[in-house]
């Protein structure tokens, strides 16, 4: 599988962020012959859903407000394998930067989970953009129902190479917290398969203002 062919998937979030094992050789010299058992077939599993795809966001990137080691914590304890470095997709999905992906388990390699200094990526593959979108919304609308903050502050479509894709952030704050952060989507408007990415990223503190003009602290 090829991530990120897609430059304008990869590089829209970018712009909604702040400017924030050697392989061993095995020691036998003949084959080993092993008793030939049939393979238990594979369980049969149903299909994500973009509610499901969602709260995984929400529970390893939202949740844990990005920190990567929170985030992984989470994601081993829930199934979710880490992938290779060597397999040459990790730079791609973690922008360069250090930190670790892992598989999500039934995905068959579509949903990956990204999690780096204080960013928290979920990329999706082969899925459509509107349903995502809107699970993502319902999920911040139930956060905040339950006393989070959050208010869209970009929600905008662009057209590159023939495709529209809709990008959003909200400015979200936890319940109780004091840091807020971006809670970030790019998805495909049309129905149809595509790539579509989720995203937390720490964010530089609003600034605002009283009725009478003076700035609040």
């Amino acid at each position: 599988m090829r991530w990120c062919a897609d430059a304008f998937a990869c590089t829209a979030l970018l712009a909604l962020a702040p400017a924030a094992g050697a392989q061993v050789t095995p020691v036998f010299t003949a084959p080993l012959v092993q008793p030939a058992f049939p393979s238990a077939p594979e369980p049969v599993r149903e299909p994500l859903t973009p509610q499901e795809m969602v709260r995984w966001f929400e529970s390893a990137c939202v949740a844990t407000q990005g920190q990567a080691g929170a985030a992984i914590d989470w994601a081993l304890s829930n199934g979710f394998e880490p992938v290779d470095p060597m397999r040459g997709s990790t730079d791609s999905l973690l922008d360069g930067k250090p930190g670790t992906v892992l598989s999500a388990p039934g995905a068959g390699g579509r949903v990956m989970l990204a999690a780096a200094e204080a960013e928290c990526t979920l990329w999706v593959e082969g899925e459509e953009g509107p349903p995502l979108r809107q699970a993502l919304a319902a999920a911040v609308g139930t956060l905040t129902a339950k006393g989070a903050k959050a208010r869209v502050e970009v929600d905008r479509n662009l057209e590159r190479a023939g495709a529209w894709r809709g990008q959003v952030q909200w400015r979200y704050r936890a319940v109780g917290g004091s840091q807020d952060f971006g809670v970030a989507a790019v998805t495909t408007l049309a129905n149809g398969p595509g790539t579509q990415v989720l995203r937390v990223s720490p964010l530089a503190r609003a600034v605002e203002y009283a009725p009478d003009g003076l700035r609040l602290r």
